[in-house]
């Protein structure tokens, strides 16, 4: 993008003023505001011109049946499910969103311009709601250049490209909202962009461009219930998650085993932390990293190698970015001293490879009731912990667990939060029947599962 135009950006709230005053400017004036607002537009034009080949669209490939075929369907195309951005144009490798493609090996993929290839589903992360497919290509095709998402500032103009609602070759133009957004239960790690350019189903899997043209996000969700709020992965993530799945065909993250919570402003000033936020561990699980290298319940932890922790996701986020095996340095305060220890990080398991986990065994994921998930049971004077996400084949969705229950007994003990929910299942001998009160929607839901 040319020096001339970036000035003019800078400029655009003064201009937007300039044009909504445009009728009160001496006739002299016209002609020069006329040309800035033309320039400004010629250089949008041109940025969405080389923006636009980059994005495809995505949708479940249904192979071709005579006797199953929709009116004026060509093949077996199924609706319009999403898109995605073309990350190697000569290896035709493409990334997008996990949920694009969750559930589906093949993929069709429309490009820009119309072709249609069936695509194949290489890996995909649902933790960062990320995926890699790759295409056939019998000649190059453009590829993005990432952007460095690190340096993003709010109020920083950006162009979302997607197809909203099968409306393929849509760009929308805003601003950056909020940086490192995060408590949206989305996804497990969480460290949005937040821009107020229009995304619409069908942008999952999109990019985010900056003003340079290059991609600083991958578009991910919106909230329904809002207007202008719409999420994108940040590219510093993205390139990393890609890295992972194109050499591993998954993601291998660092686990730390402990239980946190946030700590409160007021328990910080009582314990003299002033700078550093940190996080208050509430169960170390026997057996791991943690519990090896000395770590205690009540302790606080204040940095991981060297990088404050101001919120339980943040440290999450921070250990899983660490690879398996290395050694990281905890900075804790235990009983007003600060410590150092050493630690070597085990490897996060996925969701039912952990038996000692009854969490893990049962294939779920829950989280308190302070994030989105878990509003509208917050706002009805309910107490207890949503599930969060539930594996397809697990023994919970077996049982009837949906996912956006809330668990409000144990044994029929009450649950105020995680950390008692934990606290109970310890309690409880292995193999021994657990019996769950749920809460869905107005009614209230026994199950009953193995510890």
């Amino acid at each position: 993008m040319s020096k001339l135009v970036k000035k003019y950006v800078k400029r655009i709230l003064q201009i937007s003023t300039a044009v909504a005053l445009f009728s009160l400017l001496p006739l002299s004036t016209h002609a020069s505001s006329s040309s800035l607002l033309k320039t400004m537009e010629k250089e949008l034009i041109e940025l969405t011109d080389k923006a636009r080949p980059l994005v495809v669209s995505l949708s479940p490939y249904v192979p071709p049946s005579p006797s199953i075929r929709l009116q004026e369907q060509e093949g077996g195309r199924a609706a319009n499910a999403g898109s995605g951005v073309i990350l190697d144009g000569k290896k035709g490798l493409i990334v997008t969103n996990s949920h694009v493609v969750r559930n589906s090996q093949k993929i069709q993929v429309t490009l820009f311009g119309g072709e249609e290839v069936v695509g194949e589903v290489l890996g995909a992360d649902e933790d960062t709601d990320l995926a890699i497919v790759k295409i056939p290509v019998d000649k190059p095709l453009p590829s993005l250049t990432f952007g460095d998402s690190s340096k993003l500032k709010v109020g920083q103009f950006v162009i979302a490209v997607g197809n909203p609602y099968g409306l393929n070759d849509t760009s929308t133009f805003g601003i950056v909202s909020g940086l490192n957004r995060e408590n949206i239960n989305l996804s497990r790690y969480e460290d949005f962009i937040q821009t107020d350019a229009s995304i619409n189903p069908g942008n999952s899997g999109g990019p985010l461009i900056d003003l340079d043209g290059n991609v600083i996000g991958i578009n991910s969700a919106i909230i329904n219930y809002a207007q202008s709020i719409g999420f994108a992965i940040p590219s510093d993530i993205v390139q990393k998650v890609i890295a992972q799945l194109m050499n591993f065909g998954e993601v291998q993250r660092g686990w730390l085993g402990v239980g946190i919570d946030s700590l409160s402003i007021d328990e910080a000033r009582k314990l003299g932390i002033k700078n550093e936020s940190g996080v208050v561990v509430h169960s170390v699980y026997a057996g791991d990293p943690a519990e090896r290298a000395g770590i205690k319940a009540g302790d606080i932890i204040l940095k991981i190698g060297g990088a404050p922790v101001d919120s339980p996701n943040k440290m999450i986020r921070m250990v899983g970015a660490i690879t398996p095996g290395q050694t990281v340095r905890l900075d804790i305060l235990r009983d007003g001293k600060r410590q150092s220890f050493s630690v070597v990080l085990g490897e996060l398991v996925k969701p039912g490879e952990k038996a000692s986990d009854p969490l893990y065994s049962w294939g779920i994921e829950i989280e308190d009731l302070g994030g989105i998930a878990g509003k509208e049971h917050y706002f009805k004077g309910l107490q207890g912990v949503v599930v969060t996400r539930l594996l397809t084949d697990s023994l919970a969705a077996q049982k009837g667990m949906q996912e956006g229950d809330l668990i409000m007994a144990l044994n029929g003990q009450n649950l105020s939060g995680k950390w008692e929910l934990e606290k109970i299942l310890k309690e409880i001998t292995v193999g021994s029947p657990v019996v769950l009160l749920l809460q869905r929607n107005e009614e209230k839901v026994h199950l009953t599962l193995v510890r």
